[in-house]
């Protein structure tokens, strides 16, 4: 059987209009549900961050999978978590999700192995897909007046990961190892899951199927397309078993959207994917998102390595100094969230999206030819860090904006998920085109050594996909009006 069915019928909690409360009790809950949500951007930071000291440890294979593992799962589970939340209520989902994030970490925290650390960073990655879930909570709880700005601070939380993160990752590191990055995600889960389980209201359960088939060709799919690309460049590009992976994760994609036409209640509705809204938001968010997750990956790269001759990178800064000179892209970022929310609201979210897609291109652009100095990477990162928050706050606003409410979940649910497979995807990309760019192995320290021109091609490739967004989203018909929080979509 490809679907199961679960619960009682009941009243959709999307559809019916909560009893509105004090502004002060919903600014209470946004900052509890924000202090959680907060989880994804410190997983994400924090590991990134950490990638330079564990590549002593682990081969340069390995080491995208670290970061990309999670994320890729995350992207799979993304429209089957808003199919759980709808069944179970937020609130229930975010007590599994702890549940098997601080597992996960224990597991990472007390362990050297790369299979169990793969295995732990699986464990972490529902939690990471919290935000897809958090969108629909918002349209469901929230007055339609606050709806895009909560949005666009949920987007890049109240600063405490955009800030803190790197200064923590860096401290860390330092004193403890990348073995206290994952004793930190367990504490962090364990302090702000039982506030958000307690202080959030309960919601009831309802009828709804869990596509079990479409969500297993899905995720292993992805897996296959991922792992057949990070392997291409050690194996080949024509070797039998880089051709096996990539032909077997076409199949099983192009299985995945059969079967997701056949089933009733699929996991990603493909008919909803082909209309014209959603179908031109999602391939924004692809493309845009590719260009954050290729930023995050490259940056404590550059600004970590040693500079040596033949190259014009490198600065050889700890984690903790990596941590401040990226803290101009997070404050600004925390800023251009709730900003892009209100911009959004007053004018259009596609607007915001407009600007986002330009402010990615001039930040990668900039970053490809001119990354020899460290100021360069503050002045750029105040561009990424206003074109993140913009790009968060658009997304989610343009989805509810195109869909009924009873399909929130679904729909913020794929929108989340092109947005999580791209910047996995991007690693590994970036990983490609590095490793076709060595200058040299250092042979005392047997770190791989990329000519300065191998990153000035990834951050062209990453300005290629923003401009790409921004054409696509200049000719998107859908979103031109003020965002109402979902109410013009009833």
């Amino acid at each position: 059987m490809s679907e199961i069915s679960v619960g009682l019928h009941q009243e959709d909690p999307h559809t019916a209009a909560p009893e509105e409360r004090s502004t002060a009790y919903y600014m209470f809950v946004l900052v509890a549900v924000l202090l959680l949500s907060e989880t994804m951007t410190f997983t994400a930071i924090l590991f990134w961050n950490a990638l330079p000291s564990m590549s002593a440890l682990f081969t340069p294979a390995q080491l995208p999978w670290i970061v990309s593992v999670s994320l890729l799962v995350a992207a799979a589970l993304q429209p089957l978590m808003g199919k759980l939340a709808d069944i179970f209520g937020f609130r229930r989902l975010v007590l599994a999700v702890a549940l098997t994030y601080v597992v996960g970490s224990l597991i990472g925290a007390l362990t050297s192995s790369f299979p169990l650390i793969m295995v732990a960073r699986v464990l972490q990655a529902p939690a990471i897909a919290i935000p897809g879930v958090i969108y629909s909570f918002f349209r469901g709880f929230f007055p339609k007046r606050m709806v895009p700005i909560a949005i666009g601070m949920s987007s890049t939380g109240i600063g405490v990961a955009g800030i803190a993160a790197p200064l923590i990752s860096g401290a860390l590191l330092a004193a403890f190892g990348y073995h206290a990055i994952f004793w930190f995600c367990l504490i962090y889960m364990g302090v702000f899951a039982p506030i958000v389980f307690f202080v959030v209201p309960g919601g009831p359960r309802n009828r709804h199927r869990v596509d079990v088939l479409g969500s297993v060709l899905l995720t292993a799919g992805a897996g296959l397309l991922l792992f057949g690309v990070s392997e291409g460049p050690e194996l080949g590009w024509t070797s039998p078993t880089t051709l096996v992976l990539l032909v077997a994760a076409v199949l099983l994609l192009v299985a995945f959207a059969v079967v997701e036409y056949r089933v009733r209640e699929p996991m990603m509705d493909m008919r909803l994917l082909s209309g014209p809204a959603l179908r031109a938001t999602l391939g924004v968010s692809l493309l845009v998102g590719a260009t954050s997750g290729g930023w995050g990956y490259v940056i404590p790269q550059l600004l970590e390595a040693e500079r040596t001759a033949g190259i014009d990178y490198g600065f050889g800064l700890s984690a903790t100094q990596v941590g401040l000179v990226t803290l101009s892209s997070g404050i600004v970022g925390m800023l251009f969230g709730p900003l892009g929310g209100y911009l959004a609201r007053r004018f259009s979210p596609r607007l915001v999206m407009l600007w986002c897609g330009s402010l990615a291109v001039m930040a990668t652009v900039a970053m490809a030819f001119w990354h020899s100095r460290l100021w360069e990477y503050v002045v750029f990162g105040v561009l990424y860090g206003a074109f993140n928050g913009f790009y968060f706050a658009a997304g989610p606003n343009l989805v509810i904006e195109a869909v009924p409410a009873r399909l929130t979940g679904v729909s913020t649910g794929m929108q989340a998920f092109t947005s999580a497979f791209a910047g996995s995807a991007m690693p590994i990309v970036a990983t490609v085109i590095l490793s076709a760019n060595v200058l040299h192995t250092d042979s005392a320290t047997h770190q791989v050594v990329y000519a300065s021109r191998g990153y000035t091609y990834v951050f062209l490739t990453l300005a290629v996909a923003g401009m790409v967004g921004f054409v696509l989203t200049a000719f998107m018909r859908h979103g031109r009006r003020p965002a109402t929080g979902g109410a013009a979509a009833h």
